[in-house]
């Protein structure tokens, strides 16, 4: 089974911009592959960004549907965690999913869940 993800942050830069990557639940961790486009034009790319979440640091992974498509708001446990991951508000950052991928991304995401609970079981219990 695929572990990977696309996603789009949109509303980045007052809407002139969003990102658009990859969600690849690791198994202690969360890779988050990204680059920024321009929603004007669609030319001006950023370069490749790779931000890697471990589980240590992860609250919660929620995933809600909705009739368009799905969003993923992961959750940390500080402010700093999500500091380098566009448009993370307060230490949460919201993955916005296609409606062709959301099917996809609820099996991933619940697998990934079920790594994140295991893992706190294990820090839990030493």
């Amino acid at each position: 089974m695929s572990k990977r993800i696309p996603f789009r942050i949109k509303n980045l830069n007052y809407g002139l911009a969003e990102a658009r990557g990859l969600l690849h639940i690791g198994d202690d961790e969360l890779i988050l592959e990204l680059e920024s486009q321009d929603t004007v034009v669609g030319l001006i790319k950023s370069e490749l960004k790779e931000i890697i979440i471990p589980f240590e640091d992860v609250e919660e992974i929620n995933y809600k549907a909705g009739w368009i498509g799905a969003k993923i708001e992961l959750v940390g446990k500080s402010m700093k965690v999500m500091n380098d991951l566009p448009g993370a508000d307060h230490g949460s950052a919201t993955l916005h999913i296609r409606r062709r991928d959301r099917d996809k991304a609820k099996r991933v995401l619940s697998h990934a869940r079920l790594e994140l609970s295991e893992f706190k079981l294990k820090q839990i219990e030493g």
